[in-house]
């Protein structure tokens, strides 16, 4: 890591030093500044969730800091199937918002949320799996 940041650090001593302009006389000058700073996001998404009940909300968490743009799409699986042995039963996900702005992100976690609903379930052990699509995109 310490290489790295001495790597970098020369390289911007010798990008400024390649692009300086000398001034030799009294005056006013203008400096451009400039910055590129890449959009950052950030999801807080369990890994597990237990369905037991008919409807059961899964809760997420979002932050981020993107272009003005850009947006950031969070989408879940319209449906999905719960198995134990040789039943199955069909899930239904519902997703009010799948979509957040620059304007609506920030630096600290806003929640929200989906609902998994599903006929009531027998005795037995129950799995399945429920994708999410993750994507920064241009508006």
């Amino acid at each position: 890591m310490k290489k790295l940041i001495l790597s970098l650090l020369l390289l911007n001593m010798c990008i400024f030093r390649c692009y300086a302009d000398e001034y030799s006389t009294d005056g006013d000058y203008t400096i451009n500044l400039s910055c590129i700073k890449a959009p950052v996001y950030s999801l807080k998404i369990p890994k597990t969730i237990d369905v037991v009940n008919v409807d059961t909300v899964l809760s997420f968490s979002l932050k981020g800091d993107i272009y003005a743009d850009q947006v950031l799409k969070v989408v879940f699986d319209e449906t999905t199937t719960l198995s134990c042995g040789q039943q199955s039963v069909t899930v239904y996900i519902n997703q009010d918002k799948d979509t957040w702005t620059a304007q609506e992100l920030s630096d600290t976690y806003q929640n929200s949320s989906i609902t998994i609903s599903h006929t009531e379930l027998t005795a037995g052990v129950w799995s399945g799996r429920l994708n999410v699509l993750i994507s920064l995109q241009g508006e």
